[in-house]
This record gives structure tokens, sequence and C-alpha cells, in this order.
């Protein structure tokens, strides 16, 4: 049975196709420098930095923490690493506005071959975890509004240094 905490999540998707092999685009994107695809959306602040990372981004149980250009942040944690199909992270310990909202977030990535084509499907799924079923149209309205937005931006920027543009 689920508690009441993991029943309150919204998550939200995007997806993009990138002219690019699925090694190709896969060993790019999972060690992408989150300075130059999180560049700031709105309200939402850029990342400035990674620190404390516990080795390359390719196995599951890495670290790092994440700071952001509001003085805000994070820490993420790879918890699964499946080249080259897929990768997934948790976000905890919030110190900024979102540790009031979410007591964590999951973000997964899939890739894809794209058939007849030396392109790759990448689907990109966020999902916040409310701190309470009572803050779920909160998190909820944030998830599908500036979060998926946030999230669009930074997959255009992936894609465009993939595919070198």
């Amino acid at each position: 049975m689920k508690s009441p905490a993991a029943t309150a999540s919204a998550a939200a998707t995007v997806i993009a196709t990138v002219e690019a092999s699925r090694e190709t685009t896969f060993l790019h994107i999972v060690p992408i420098a989150l300075t130059s695809i999180f560049t700031g959306y709105g309200p939402l602040p850029s990342v400035t930095q990674t620190l404390n990372q516990t080795g390359p981004w390719d196995a599951a149980g890495r670290t790092r923490n994440v700071v952001f250009s509001d003085g805000s942040s994070a820490r993420e944690t790879l918890t699964s690493y499946e080249y080259p199909k897929r990768f997934a992270y948790r976000i905890t310990e919030f110190t900024g506005v979102l540790r009031l909202l979410a007591s964590e977030a999951r973000g997964e990535w899939w890739f894809e071959d794209v058939p007849g084509r030396a392109a790759t499907s990448v689907r990109w799924r966020y999902e916040f975890i409310s701190r309470s079923a009572l803050l779920k149209p909160l998190i909820s309205l944030f998830t599908r509004t500036l979060w998926r937005g946030y999230m669009a931006k930074a997959l255009r920027l992936s894609k465009a240094q993939v595919e070198g543009k």
C-alpha cells in the first residue's frame, strides 16, 4: 500500500527526436554539464555548478550536489544506468522553496532508435513527490506549467549540443 505522500505526486514528460545515433545521444546527454542546459526559465533559477560528484556519471549510486543561481541546492543520486537505453535519478535535500512543496523528485530518460533513420527518440519524465496530499494541486500546477517549460528548454539545449548546433 502506498503512503499518502507517495500518491500525491505530479509528473511532466517531454520528448524530442535527436539526429544522432542512440549511443552517441546517450553518451552525450547522461554526463552533460548541467550548467549548459539548465539556464533558468522564468522564475526558475539556473544551475551554476555541481559539487562533490562521486565519480563518472555512469553507475547507479553516484551522487552530486547541484547548486542553483538563487543559492539553493539539492542532492542528485543516479539510481539506474542502462547503456544505451535509459537512466534514472532521484533528487533530495532541496534547500530552496521546493523543500516546502516536495519531499523528493525522480527523473528518468529513455533513448530509442527511430526506425529507418540515424536518429534517437528521447523521452524525459520528471516527477515531484509532494510533501502532503494537500499540496498536490500546487505541485501539479507548478509541474504542468513552469517545470515542463524548464524541461522542454533543457531538452532543446541538450538536442542542440548532441547535433552540434
